[in-house]
Parts: structure tokens; C-alpha cells; sequence
């Protein structure tokens, strides 16, 4: 419970001056005391004091609670529904204001009537109650304007603030600009102080910070917005006390969209991001404060009504004493039955209210490592894609200007290598996500393990020219490399773990070996082992290596990188796989990672296609192929890679059209992008499998396989080519459906 230090001294003197003062004075004191009763609670309120509050108005009520006058009805009433406002009890808070309203109707100048109605609007807001806070709102806002009253701009607020909860744009930013317009033109000439700084600058302030917001989530005058964000965050000290965390929270949160969304200024993003963050952590501990109070206070006046309750069983008791005494005894009984129950009760509520707030605590603080972590992984990520971002571009503009060659050939591979990069760091990315949400699965597919890895070998051509090292694969003899399994989960373990090396690794070696352990019957356990003579990893380094990015303790200034390879590469194999990665590491003696892993033979002979020299554009010879794809460079790059190979292609943009073509012409295979406006490919599908059940329909897409394979298989669709795909790859898959 908080202490109101401040307001001691004059809280006492009120109190003892209400407890003491003879009923002929009743009248007097209640005229007299209308503002001082309204100044105390106001002022615990603000502190947050709610107990103390309560306890100012429970003493009046003692001494006058057989009072006729209208006017302490009024009072008491309202500011006890202030109290539960406060406390978050709006059901509560609204019979009070509800019946104190009753009361003011009865006084000849309608005590309080402006107050008791903004009250009950505020009230409306926060329980979302639109139809009846529209209704009042008008009703409010003739009366005020009528009486020339400052209440005006209050319930200018609340009605802005339930149109930002309502999306309502439009009429935040018309309502806002027009009331800082009367604002502007108010006189306060015999205003108070307080009115002064509550209406003219407090309600300033909040109808600025919600017009600003009404601005950038209309998108519209972006600058305006920033400069309005700017001048509240100058005088952030005037918003409320109790809500202006929460106000600078909205404040940064802001100018995070508004570099985002406008001025495109990713660090001043992150920056104002973190900063409405961290307001949030303050804002929801102040919070957690709030509802501790909270709580005493409605356990308080629990407390209160019970006492209340037992005095007059107790009274009604003795005026039965002289009849029943076997009645009194059951009286007395059944009192501290209840007073038992009433205590296990409370027991029982003091111990889940400490669960939960356990509850809460370990989620927040579980929510703030996820919130460091995302921010941790924005920022990693949005340096690291920078680089090979700049450098295409870079690259792009130097081959339109040069004309030597030679020269073009180099660029041409540098640009290869940062594409190839790229689509690591976002393959490693996506990766990282899956895993976090446990959203990842091994799938089958047919493929020869040397093939694989000479595939990977050469893509990291460029890298290891530039660091004069040596890729050796050894493949023990007899083992078996026609094989069924995730090619490209495996695929992403050799790539993260030869990347890795070559980082670490100049004017050396890398070796990849592959060992055929076991084979039992169709099941062979195969052991891999990258080993590289590089610089090696420090022993006290070793344990972070594989933890995401902590493991970027071992990146150093001139390697670079994310820190997700060897995580992703530890969670495939532990979590898929259910296997273990070894690591062995001396420094300046080089690295070894080995790992095994269980996969099928092939019984089936795997056919290679040979993509160099003329035999390449007979390959898709005689095939009669639709392609659909509302991306006009995508349908024109699949086109030339299929016709390059020999087949007749037909492209379209749309399902409406796909329709209408293979209605008209006999295709052997389409190609089907999945998400297209309108009709999508899954949709596409279905209609074309109601009047054709043979022709074979391939989904041609990135979408995410682990989400949305099963809708791709009930659609009706044969099966999934991922883009980006490898030629090879795409060439086998048609080749696998033979010609009509």
C-alpha cells in the first residue's frame, strides 16, 4: 500500500474535522466540503493511493450516512466511481456514476451533471460500448458547448481515442483538427491554474499524439505526423502522470512507422523500436503496481461490507435474545461458519493472486528474451543482407558499362556468389524461423550424394579462388550414394558447414568425407566429417558456437556472418535426425565437425541430365507445356529455361485463363503458381480436376511446404517444384512423366 505523504497532514485535519462536527453544522460542513473531499481523492488517485482514497470517503459515509442531502449523495457516489474507474472495475464504477447521476437530478443546479457525464463516457470507452458513447458524446458536447464549459475538450479525447480503437481515421483527424482549433480560441482568462495546465496543454498534448497517430495510419502527410510526434515528446511531462509511459510508448512506436513507412531509415527503426519497448517494460511493471492496489482496494471494501453485514446479524440477534437462546447459539454458529469460509476464501484468492502474478512475471520475462532476440536477429540479419544486396547492385551497373569480355566473365561470377550468398542468409533465416515455431519436417526425395556434393563444391568455386584453398570430397569405396532423403536439408548441412570453413580457412584445405558405417537390408548409416586446417576455435568459444547468435562471439571484423549456420545445422541433425554433431578444434590446428545419419537406399537407377552441349535443348522435346503465373518475369524466365531445352510453351497470368486453354488444347504438363490475386492456383486446380482428371499439374512455387503441402495435395496437384530450383532438377521432374 502506497503512503501519500504529501497529503498526510491535510488528509488528518479533513478527517477529524468531518468526525467531529455536530449534526446542527451537517448542512454547512457538506456545502463547505465539496471541494476539499474532491481535491483529496483526486490528488490518491493520481498517486495511485487508491486504499487511502477509499478510506477518505468510507470515513464521511460513517458520519453521514443518514443524511437527506442530496448534494453528499452526489459526491460520494461519483468519486467512488471514480475510484473503480481507476481500479479497472467499470461495472462497478458505472452503478456508482449511474446513481449519482440519480441524485444530481434531484439538486436544483444539478450537481456535478458535466462531471458525472464526461465520467460515464469515459466509462463507454474503455468497455467498448460505441452505440451509447456516440449517443452521449453528441449529448455532451451541445451541453458543453452550451454552458461554455472546458468539459468540452475532455470528451473531445475520449470520443478521439474510441475512434483510433475503432479505426475510425478519418474522424480522429476532423475531430482533433477542430478541437485544437476551439482550444486555440477558448478564453481562460478566469480559469484556475490546474484547469489551465489539465485542459489547455495536458488535452493539447493527447488530441496532437492521436492526430499524429490518425496521420501515418491514414498514410497520409507523413512530415506533419513527425513534427506533431516531435512536439509531444518535447512536452511529454504534461500528459498524465499515471498514462505517460504508455504516451511515450505510443510516441516511439510512431516515428518506428514513420521511418519505416516514409523516410525508409532501418537504424532509426530499430532505434525507436527499442525505445517503445522498453517504455512498455516500465509502463507494464507500473501496471502490475497499479493492480496490486487495485486489489487491496477491492478486497478492503469486501472486508468492509462483511464487517457491515455482521453487525447487523449480530444486532437482529440481541433483539431475539430474550425469546430463543438455541437460535442465538445457531446465529453464533453459523457466523463463524461463514467467517471460516470467508477466510479460506480469501486464503484461497491471496494464494492464486500470487500464482498468477508468478505467472505473469516469468511470461514477461519470458517475452522480453523473445523481444531481445527478435531485435537481436533484425539487426544481425539487416546488416548481413545489405552487403550482398549493395554488391548486385553494384555489380549490375558495372556490367551494363563495361565491354571487355573477360572482365564481364569475373563480375558475372562475383554476382553469381552474392546471389548464392543471398539465397543462403535467406534460406538460413526462413530456417531459423521454422524452427522456433516447431514448424519444420523431413521429406523423401530421390538423389546421388556425389552428384550433391560436387554440386555444392562448385558453388563455392569463387570463395574458395579467393581464399587459395582446396576442397577435397572423398567418398570411401563401396559405399552406396543412391540414396532416399531431405536433399536439401542435407544439402543446407554441407552448405552452412563448408561455409563455415572457407570463412576460417586461407591458403588451406577442406576436406568432405563420406563412410557407409552400417547397411541393413535398405537402411544404410552413413558418418560425414568436414574437417578444414584453418585458424581454429578457441576452447572457451566452443560451446556458443552452435547457440544461433551467440555464436557470433566467433565471428571476427573481417569473416562476417549471420551466426545461423551452425545452429540450423545442429537443430537438423539433433531434432530431425535425432542424432549429435561432434566438434574437435584446436587453434591454429583447424576444425572437425562429424555427425551420422540414417537414410534409405534407392533401389531405382537415377537418370542425370546433362546440361552442357546441343543434346541440352532436345532434352524437353516434344513436350506441350501451359505455364501460369501472374508474374510477368517469372512466367517469361520459366519460359526461356523450358524452351531452351526443347518444349513448346504456352503462358498466361491468371486461373480464369488457364482454364479456358486446357478446355481448348491438350497439354502434357502445367505449371501452376499457388498465390495469384483473385483465383488462386489450389483453386485453379480443383476446377480444372472437376472436367479433367489426367493432365499432369505441377505446383511452381516458394511458398512455405510445410504449411501449405497438404492444401497442395488435396487441390489435386501431381506435385511441388520450389522456386529457386536448379535445372537439372526442374528438367528430371518433367522427364519423370512420360509423353501422351
Amino acid at each position: 500500500m502506497k503512503v501519500w505523504s504529501t497529503n498526510v497532514k491535510k488528509t488528518i485535519i479533513i478527517l477529524l474535522f468531518f468526525c467531529n462536527v455536530s449534526f446542527g453544522q451537517e448542512k454547512t460542513v457538506i456545502h463547505k466540503s465539496i471541494d476539499s473531499i474532491e481535491e483529496i481523492v483526486s490528488r490518491l488517485i493520481k498517486n495511485d493511493s487508491i486504499v487511502e482514497a477509499r478510506t477518505v470517503l468510507d470515513t464521511v459515509y460513517k458520519k453521514y450516512q443518514h443524511t437527506k442531502h442530496n448534494n453528499f449523495w452526489v459526491i460520494y457516489n461519483y468519486n467512488y466511481g471514480v475510484l473503480f474507474n481507476s481500479s479497472a472495475k467499470f461495472k462497478e464504477a458505472l452503478k456508482y456514476l449511474l446513481e449519482s447521476q440519480k441524485y444530481s437530478n434531484k439538486t436544483p443546479n444539478k450537481l456535478y451533471k458535466e462531471r458525472i457525464s464526461g465520467m460515464i463516457l469515459r466509462i463507454y470507452r474503455e468497455v467498448n460500448m460505441y452505440k451509447e458513447l456516440d449517443s452521449l458524446y453528441a449529448i455532451n458536447i451541445v451541453e458543453n458547448k452550451k454552458n461554455n464549459s472546458v468539459a468540452v475538450f475532455l470528451n473531445y479525447t475520449d470520443y478521439v481515442i474510441s475512434c483510433m480503437r475503432r479505426k475510425q481515421y478519418k474522424k480522429v483527424i476532423d475531430t482533433t483538427n477542430k478541437a485544437i482549433l476551439e482550444l486555440d480560441a477558448f478564453d481562460f482568462t478566469d480559469k484556475s491554474k490546474r484547469i489551465i495546465k489539465s485542459i489547455n496543454k495536458v488535452v493539447r498534448n493527447e488530441l496532437k499524439l492521436h492526430l499524429a497517430m490518425a496521420l501515418i495510419e491514414k498514410k497520409e502527410d507523413y512530415k506533419k505526423s513527425y513534427q506533431l510526434l516531435g512536439e509531444v515528446n518535447k512536452d511529454s511531462l504534461l500528459f498524465v502522470k499515471r498514462e505517460r509511459d504508455q504516451y511515450l510508448r505510443l510516441i516511439s512506436q510512431y516515428k518506428a512507422r514513420y521511418f519505416y513507412e516514409f523516410d525508409k531509415n532501418i537504424d532509426s527503426v530499430f532505434y525507436h523500436q527499442s525505445l517503445s519497448n522498453k517504455y512498455q517494460e516500465v509502463y507494464i511493471k507500473k501496471l502490475k503496481e497499479r493492480a496490486s492496489n487495485a486489489s487491496d482496494f477491492i478486497y478492503e471494501i469486501a472486508k468492509n461490507k462483511n464487517d457491515t453485514e455482521k453487525l447487523s446479524i449480530i444486532n437482529n440477534t440481541n433483539i431475539q435474545l430474550k425469546k430463543n437462546y438455541a437460535q442465538i447459539s445457531f446465529l453464533i454458529s453459523f457466523l463463524l461458519l461463514l467467517a471460516i469460509i470467508f477466510s479460506a476464501y480469501v486464503f484461497r484468492s491471496y494464494s492464486q493472486n500470487n500464482k498468477i502474478n508468478k505467472k505473469l512475471k516469468d511470461k514477461n520475462e519470458e517475452l522480453l528474451a523473445v523481444d531481445e532476440e527478435r531485435n537481436q536477429f533484425f539487426s544481425v540479419m539487416s546488416h548481413e543482407l545489405r552487403t550482398p544486396i549493395y554488391t548486385i547492385q553494384g555489380l549490375i551497373e558495372i556490367i551494363e558499362n563495361t565491354t571487355n569480355e573477360t572482365q564481364r566473365k569475373e563480375f558475372l561470377k562475383t554476382l553469381q556468389f552474392s546471389n548464392n550468398h543471398l539465397s543462403s542468409l535467406v534460406n538460413n533465416a526462413l530456417e531459423y524461423s521454422k524452427f522456433r515455431l516447431g514448424n519444420v519436417r523431413l521429406n523423401k526425395d530421390a538423389f546421388c550424394l556425389d552428384e550433391m556434393l560436387q554440386e555444392i563444391g562448385n558453388s563455392f568455386s569463387y570463395q574458395l579462388h579467393k581464399n587459395n584453398t582446396t576442397l577435397h570430397i572423398d567418398i570411401s569405396p563401396r559405399t552406396e550414394t543412391n540414396v532416399i532423403g531431405d536433399r536439401l536439408k542435407i544439402s543446407q548441412l554441407f552448405i552452412n558447414l563448408i561455409s563455415n570453413a572457407i570463412k576460417f580457412t586461407v591458403n588451406g584445405n577442406i576436406w568432405v568425407k563420406v563412410i557407409q558405417l552400417t547397411k541393413i537390408e535398405n537402411t544404410i548409416m552413413f558418418r560425414f566429417v568436414v574437417k578444414d586446417d584453418g585458424i581454429g576455435i578457441e576452447k572457451e568459444l566452443q560451446a556458443d558456437i552452435f547457440n544461433g547468435f551467440k555464436g557470433v562471439n566467433h565471428i571476427n571484423e573481417n569473416t562476417g556472418g549471420s551466426g545461423l549456420g551452425l545452429y540450423i545445422v545442429k537443430k537438423i541433425i539433433e531434432d530431425l535426425y535425432k542424432s549429435s554433431i561432434q566438434l574437435e578444434s584446436k587453434k591454429d590446428k583447424g576444425t572437425a565437425f562429424s555427425f551420422d545419419i540414417e537414410m534409405k537406399q534407392n533401389l531405382q537407377t537415377i537418370t542425370t541430365i546433362n546440361l552442357k552441349g546441343k543434346d541440352c535443348e532436345k532434352i524437353l522435346k516434344g513436350y506441350h507445356i501451359l505455364i501460369v503465373d501472374d508474374n510477368k518475369i517469372n512466367l517469361m524466365i520459366t519460359k526461356k529455361v523450358l524452351e531452351s531445352a526443347g518444349a513448346n510453351c504456352i503462358i498466361v497470368d491468371n486461373g480464369v485463363e488457364a482454364i479456358a486453354k486446357i478446355h481448348k488444347n491438350n497439354f502434357d504438363i502445367v505449371f501452376m503458381d499457388v498465390h495469384m490475386p483473385g483465383q488462386d492456383g489450389l483453386q485453379t486446380t480443383q476446377k480444372i480436376r472437376e472436367f479433367n482428371k489426367k493432365v499432369i499439374i505441377l505446383a511452381l512455387t516458394a511458398v512455405d511446404l510445410e504449411k501449405n503441402i497438404k492444401k497442395i495435395g488435396q487441390s489435386g496437384m501431381n506435385g511441388i517444384i520450389t522456386k529457386p530450383y536448379k535445372k537439372s532438377d526442374l528438367f528430371q521432374k518433367i522427364r519423370s512423366y512420360p509423353l501422351k
